[in-house]
């Protein structure tokens, strides 16, 4: 009985572990597009756009053609 109890928990242990370190791998992929991306934004902000014209409406309600 004990035999096959410690192969299971060794391998629920290594199962664990492996979890741990695909979420703490995935946790620090994020952060460093976040940082990365901080980084571009800090040396080419966006130029301004310019508004978009919208002509006046011709309709009598004032919301179509």
């Amino acid at each position: 009985m004990a035999t096959t109890k410690i192969p299971n928990i060794v391998g629920f242990i290594l199962s664990f572990l492996l979890v741990l370190l695909l979420i703490s791998f995935q946790a620090g992929v994020s952060e460093a597009k976040r940082n990365l991306r901080q980084e571009r934004l800090m040396e080419s902000p966006l130029p301004p756009t310019a508004p978009i014209y919208l002509p006046p409406s011709k309709s009598p309600r004032g919301r179509g053609p």
